[in-house]
């Protein structure tokens, strides 16, 4: 095996870990959402989540830099990601099973395939059509309960396909910005100008923590267990996942990375049974594999970016 193979093997592998993280992510954050609101819960992870990453650059990587003329697209990254779609997610999963939340956001592959295409002037093959279309009806068995009726909150619904479309304009500006700015500095900035952005709506719109619940994990107090998720989410879903997954990006480019994405169900539907206890109806089941297979047609035949 040569240098170039172990390379790659290490991306996936990186990938795998990332979508692992985010799969958990929205089960964790359900959780926390019995005690905090939602743009605490992102608040405090992005609080946590800076600091940690500006202490790894002074001790690490502090002869990086970035230029001046970048600083405004990483702005603009944050706005989309985490700004606007942690507020779609998070606002979306108080409304949608964790499980579900992670099969629509899932779709985000879909969507970058198609504006990839029309930002850079190619077409999706046949099969990539067919693809989106399996997908989608992946997504609606998810969300179709018995005698064919929406069994998804709507308005959840609609939070998510925010979250879903600031994905894909993220995943394009961190296509360009991961070749040249280092992971590090990048998520570091990223997140220092999504704390800023969320600010505002936290001194609004904070509550106090509502401990009057059962736990999920056994043996943790209520507020134990807030504090032992939101450390989970800030340290590994919004610090580690997010320096994978831009590696990542930089060395095979968001089409191919976002594939990957795919699997975050799978990992989600787990943890659900597992920390919640959630069963999956075969509807649901059937959809995942849909979904997922629809996905990865999506991805075939797909140009480098």
């Amino acid at each position: 095996m040569n240098l170039r193979q172990k390379n790659n093997i290490l991306i996936y592998v990186i990938l795998v870990i990332a979508m692992i993280f985010w799969g958990t992510s929205y089960v964790f954050t359900s959780i926390v959402l019995k005690s905090l609101e939602p743009v605490s819960i992102v608040f405090i992870r992005l609080l946590i989540s800076a600091p940690l990453l500006w202490i790894i650059i002074a001790l690490f990587f502090r002869k990086e830099k970035i230029p001046r003329s970048v600083w405004k697209w990483i702005a603009a990254l944050a706005f989309f990601q985490p700004f606007i779609y942690f507020i779609g997610e998070t606002y979306g999963l108080q409304r949608v099973s964790p499980v579900v939340t992670s099969l629509i956001i899932s779709t985000i592959p879909v969507f970058t395939a198609i504006v990839m295409r029309l930002f850079f002037k190619a077409k999706l093959t046949m099969i990539n059509f067919i693809g989106v279309f399996i997908s989608l009806a992946g997504v609606i068995l998810m969300i179709v309960g018995k005698n064919m009726q929406i069994d998804v909150d709507l308005l959840g619904l609609l939070l998510l396909s925010v979250a879903v479309f600031a994905a894909v304009g993220y995943g394009i500006l961190l296509n360009k910005l991961s070749v040249n700015v280092h992971p590090v500095w990048l998520i570091a900035v990223q997140n220092t100008f999504a704390a800023v952005f969320f600010l505002p709506l936290y001194l609004v719109l904070k509550e106090s923590p509502n401990f009057d619940h059962a736990t999920s994990i056994s043996m943790l107090s209520p507020q134990g267990e807030m504090w032992l998720c939101l450390l989970i989410l800030a340290i590994f879903c919004s610090t580690l996942a997010f320096i994978f997954y831009t590696m990542a990006v930089g060395k095979i480019g968001v089409a191919r990375a976002t594939v990957f994405s795919n699997l975050t169900p799978i990992f989600t539907a787990l943890t659900s049974f597992f920390l919640l206890g959630e069963l999956l109806a075969t509807t649901k089941i059937i959809g995942i594999f849909v979904v997922i297979f629809g996905l990865i047609l999506t991805q075939r035949r797909v140009d480098k970016s």
